[in-house]
């Protein structure tokens, strides 16, 4: 008798710490289930504003002028380009001078323009104060680069610090690379930006799309995290 009272003890208090431990282990699962919420919760979604985004077709990439043809008799100046009666959008290139001749490699653009067509412009050679050169032979510029440009200015609305990385663009929803990635793509060329996306901070973006594509894209769109903005291009 007192042996099958203590089995019969036994196998109640057995029967008890599996319902115990069944019940500890609710719990955890409980509280575990609260703290992702918590946590979740606790850090809000991206926020961020795509301010404006602007496609140009024929934008003038490279400046290359003939190394036996540098001209003669000028003076340290300002290179424009017009195609026609139409201005290529501001275009505008620095260049130095030796012995009179324009320097092969020190031609810099400071504003790429945009022109009206793939047409090769015709060049207006300016010194330092805006007038028209007057040399004593003519130099000659080759044909220019022609690149399709895309600009876009994005701001960080939140209230975190966004890792560049981790913020997606896509093309016409296609083509999607990371604002990080997008620095080695063999398609496009970004700058203006590190790899953090700071609180409150605008990145003024460019990608330098290889004119081989030549795809007039219609819309941007940016994603980072639930958060995705499209934008049309102008």
């Amino acid at each position: 008798m007192g042996a099958s009272a203590g089995i019969g003890g036994l196998i109640i208090g057995i029967a008890m710490l599996v319902v115990f431990t069944m019940a500890i282990s609710a719990f955890d699962a409980q509280v575990a289930t609260g703290l992702d919420a918590i946590e979740s919760a606790s850090v809000p979604d991206p926020s961020f504003t795509i301010d404006d985004v602007n496609l140009e077709q024929h934008v003038i990439h490279e400046v290359s002028i003939n190394a036996t043809n540098r001209g003669t008799g000028y003076v340290d100046g300002i290179l424009r380009a017009n195609v026609g009666s139409d201005e290529c959008g501001g275009f505008s290139a620095n260049f130095s001078t030796t012995g009179g001749e324009i320097d092969v490699g020190n031609v810099v653009i400071t504003n790429h323009g945009f022109c009206p067509d793939s047409s090769t412009p015709t060049w207006t050679i300016l010194d330092t104060s805006l007038n028209v050169q007057t040399p004593t032979t003519v130099a000659n510029f080759s044909a220019p680069v022609f690149r399709q440009y895309i600009y876009a200015n994005i701001t960080n609305q939140g209230e975190d610090l966004l890792k560049t990385d981790e913020v997606w663009v896509f093309y016409d929803g296609e083509e999607p690379e990371t604002l990080t990635g997008s620095q080695d793509s063999v398609r496009s060329e970004i700058a203006g930006f590190g790899t953090n996306w700071y609180s409150g901070q605008t990145l003024q973006l460019f990608w330098d799309d290889e004119s081989s594509s030549n795809t007039e894209y219609e819309r941007l769109a940016f994603t980072a995290g639930p958060t995705t903005l499209v934008r049309s291009t102008s």
